[in-house]
């Protein structure tokens, strides 16, 4: 284990993270003794996101700073869908960061990081659920919010695939929201989206199919055409829906 300082919730902050112990990380370096110069910006930039992973197990502060800044409004918007509300969504997901953190030295370089941090991102919202009732619907001006801090996806985003992701959400329960969630929108693997849902693959393809079919039929109804496919929706704004059980 390394002997660096653990972050808490208020030390770690959204956009961009700033994690206490950098200088303390600097001068010594990993558990093993090794001294490191912290990476250069720009040399951080280029890093895949395992790459950054591997330097934040070796103390470099900054390369988790950069993870943080990649993966902070994806990882709110995944969580902001699971519980519903801005502000338990924005402490959800710095909780996932600094657990994160504190874990990164048990971090398996062969599975993608985001993969890893979903998975104790869901883990905590999980957990949140069992602590409180779910309201069943996202707040209006939370979601708006979201799409704000988002323009840049939101304008690559198809408009066919928006309406799609609104009648997902309208016609989906959690679990399979979730996991069509990550498969279109984070690009997840049946095998990745098993491990962060704690559901054998099997079960995986078995939610997965039954929601296109859900989706599918919902979209016939309203008249949406089948040539609209689900596109990345990250940042959508979205109405509030009642999340129907599953």
């Amino acid at each position: 284990m390394s002997d660096r300082p653990l972050p808490s919730s208020h030390d770690l902050e959204l956009g961009p993270a700033r994690l206490p112990g950098a200088a303390h990380g600097a001068a010594h370096g990993s558990a093993h003794g090794e001294v490191a110069p912290p990476p250069m910006a720009a040399t951080l930039a280029q890093r895949t996101a395992e790459e950054l992973a591997v330097l934040a197990k070796r103390d470099h502060v900054a390369a988790y700073e950069e993870l943080v800044r990649r993966f902070e409004s994806r990882l709110f918007n995944f969580l902001l869908r699971r519980v519903g509300h801005r502000a338990l969504a924005q402490d959800l997901t710095q909780e996932a960061f600094v657990r994160a953190w504190e874990r990164i030295e048990s971090y398996d370089p062969t599975w993608r990081f985001s993969t890893w941090l979903f998975t104790i991102a869901t883990r905590l919202a999980v957990s949140e659920h069992r602590r409180r009732r779910p309201t069943g619907y996202i707040d209006e001006a939370d979601m708006a919010a979201a799409a704000s801090e988002s323009r840049d996806q939101l304008e690559h985003d198809q408009r066919d695939g928006a309406r799609l992701w609104s009648l997902a959400r309208e016609a989906l329960c959690e679990e399979a929201h979730t996991a069509i969630w990550l498969r279109y929108a984070e690009d997840m693997s049946i095998g990745e989206i098993a491990r962060v849902m704690g559901r054998t693959q099997v079960g995986v393809r078995v939610t997965l199919f039954r929601a296109r079919q859900t989706l599918a039929a919902a979209a016939l109804e309203r008249g949406i055409g089948e040539s609209e496919t689900l596109g990345n929706p990250r940042g959508q704004s979205a109405n509030p829906k009642e999340v129907p059980p599953c």
